[in-house]
């Protein structure tokens, strides 16, 4: 196993919040990929929920190939009908069954979809969907997703990484990514915004611009001219209060393509909240990565998380332990990354290798053994269960708050 340790001083890739230009980008809750995303998430969650209730394991699943295909919409001025339904198609391999007995894995997923589309969007009355079950049973080993009884889970007692891969945890967050999280959960306090709001914020240097795209949602304005208000409006607002945080000149811009004039359905205008009323697509794994945020300063590992196995995919658990050892080391040093790649088999407190980036000088080992009790920690079912890495719009309070102490 090998371990490197970079501080301040070293040679090593910068922290994102040391970069001289940070850009972060934030699909929002409505957005047609997060949407696959969260469906894939909360069905991987139901799916586990019900496991561990009626057989007491997590039978293996991996459902994070699920996508959204847009539906159609047939606009009037204000408003519009749905004349061809949303789809939603999940893809990946499950169990059906276990000691020959059949689970309602059709069922959980359905209601999973439904659910997390009516969270999601606002609109979500309006909008017909259809749900496809592509899903497989099949495998190379026989009874990998049709175990006879537990012990057809090799995973248990001690999980393994089920493949060679690299994952990457940053702590704590940005003013940058903080950024783009404070601009969707500010519009989305208008009931005539949709979900599906795009941010994307630049810090060039002390320099902030912030672009964000925001739908109307029907039912709730009358003309163009009213839209490009209140978007304004609320960009104004949303300028004023960052300019008392942020330093240096801010600039929220909003619906760089808009107009004032015709019909305010040729405007960025919706009916569920989101671009899947014209038939905009969605996969898993295209949009934010698991922190939320799209940002390539993350140096980010190769794996997507949402619809993953939480009981031993390294997808799932090894990118639970790489946020979980940075939040621990970034508590006790500041800001930091934790790199750390697992080959296939590996026990997850053994990895081959280990790397630490930290902003400032630690004692030698210090952060290292941090990073080692993480790893030695098997707790992570139940914070993933309770969808720690389901999308989710953030509260502004919240978000104002970690705003103020990522800027001290």
């Amino acid at each position: 196993m090998s371990t490197v340790t970079h501080a301040v001083s070293g040679q090593r890739a910068p922290l994102p919040h040391e970069l001289a230009v940070e850009v972060v980008e934030r699909k929002g809750v409505g957005h047609p990929d997060t949407l696959a995303d969260g469906i894939a998430e909360l069905a991987s969650i139901r799916y586990s929920q019900h496991c561990l209730q009626e057989v007491g394991a997590v039978l293996h699943h991996n459902l994070d190939k699920v996508a959204i295909l847009g539906g159609r919409a047939a606009f009037t001025d204000t408003d519009g009908v749905y004349d061809r339904p949303l789809r939603v198609v999940f893809g990946g391999r499950i169990s059906t069954t276990f000691a020959g007995r059949a689970l309602p894995v059709r069922e959980i997923l359905q209601q999973a979809a439904l659910d997390q589309l009516r969270t999601a969007l606002p609109g979500f009355d309006r909008v017909r969907v259809e749900v496809r079950h592509e899903t497989t049973d099949s495998s190379k080993f026989p009874h990998w997703f049709a175990p006879r009884s537990l012990d057809d889970l090799p995973e248990r007692p001690k999980a393994r990484s089920n493949d060679t891969a690299y994952l990457v945890g940053s702590a704590p967050r940005t003013a940058t990514e903080t950024v783009v999280l404070l601009a969707e959960a500010w519009f989305r306090r208008f009931s005539w915004a949709g979900s599906d709001i795009k941010a994307l914020a630049v810090r060039d240097s002390t320099t902030w611009t912030v672009t964000v795209c925001v739908p109307a949602l029907a039912g709730h304005l009358i003309s163009s001219a009213e839209f490009d208000d209140v978007v304004t409006a609320a960009a104004s607002e949303l300028t004023a209060l960052l300019s008392q945080r942020l330093p240096g000149r801010v600039s929220v811009v909003c619906n760089t393509r808009g107009s004032r004039t015709g019909p305010l359905s040729g405007q960025y205008f919706t009916l569920s909240g989101s671009a899947v009323d014209y038939g905009e697509d969605g996969l898993v794994g295209r949009g934010n990565a698991r922190t939320g945020v799209i940002s390539g300063a993350h140096l980010a590992g190769n794996e997507a998380t949402f619809g993953k196995n939480p009981a031993y995919h390294v997808g799932k658990v090894g990118g639970w332990l790489a946020d979980e050892a940075a939040r621990a080391v970034a508590a006790e040093f500041g800001p930091c990354r934790v790199a750390l790649l697992w080959r296939n088999g590996a026990a997850y407190d053994s990895p081959a290798s280990i790397e630490i980036t930290t902003s400032g000088q630690v004692p030698p080992g210090a952060a290292e053994e941090v990073v080692r009790a993480t790893l030695s920690r098997t707790d992570w079912m139940e914070g993933l269960l309770a969808g720690r890495y389901l999308p989710a719009v953030g509260s502004v309070e919240i978000l104002l708050a970690d705003l103020d102490r990522a800027l001290r």
